[in-house]
């Protein structure tokens, strides 16, 4: 599976917020590498380069840092922190892969046919969000699809079920709940003003109308 990408990096030596700050002022996101027996490598990366890259490739995909002609990092990304209160990134850390070697990684959920579910007046509950698995790094999906299309209320469905690429496994029970299928809650089926309107009785014309003020027929005559 192809889902990686390749990103000129510069390394920095590790500053100040005051120097973090005036990073991301000028364009670069700061980051850092973790790897496993080393020091941290911290970086700056061009945001608009990084941001491209992440929503081609997600959190799962491969990114290729290179530093210069001869340091090239092959990393997963672990952590992404935004700015307060924006959706913009403010920090990203990295964790060195080798592609030879298993690694872990939480894949989210990508559910198809929702809409068709509620359109047929179904509702779908979410247990989890996303599966953690097992495998090479360059064999995770991007996302673990789930077509729930054609399921009805009472179905089920498990880690078991999911349909995982070759070479990745589940590290989350077998047995573990994903999603199920029920009917909706049923709302109350009258409202209070329906009630009101079911259980009323016929008023008795008010004193003062037309009709409680017509005299007989020569009433007031003598």
């Amino acid at each position: 599976m192809d889902n990686s990408a390749k990103i000129t990096i510069t390394k920095r030596v590790k500053g100040s917020k005051g120097a973090m700050h005036r990073l991301r002022r000028e364009g670069f996101l700061p980051g850092s590498i973790s790897r496993k027996g080393s020091d941290a490598v911290s970086f700056s990366v061009n945001r608009i380069d990084f941001r491209k890259a992440f929503f081609a490739n997600g959190m799962s995909g491969i990114y290729t840092l290179q530093a210069d002609k001869k340091t090239v990092y092959a990393a997963m990304i672990r952590e992404i922190q935004y700015a307060p209160g924006s959706e913009e990134f403010s920090h990203i850390t990295l964790q060195a892969v080798s592609l030879t070697e298993e690694t872990t990684a939480d894949i989210p959920l990508h559910i198809i046919g929702r809409e068709e579910l509620q359109h047929n007046g179904f509702e779908l509950i979410q247990h989890l969000e996303s599966v953690h698995l097992k495998g090479l790094p360059g064999e995770f999906p991007t996302a673990v699809e789930v077509d729930v299309s054609a399921m009805k209320p009472g179905d089920q469905l498990s880690i078991a079920e999911l349909k995982l690429p070759n070479g990745v496994t589940s590290q989350t029970e077998e047995n573990r709940l994903v999603l199920s299928v029920s009917h909706p809650k049923l709302k109350e089926e009258k409202t209070d003003q329906e009630q009101e309107v079911s259980g009323e009785t016929h008023a008795e014309p008010q004193r003062g109308s037309a009709d409680a003020q017509a005299k007989p027929e020569g009433a007031g005559k003598k």
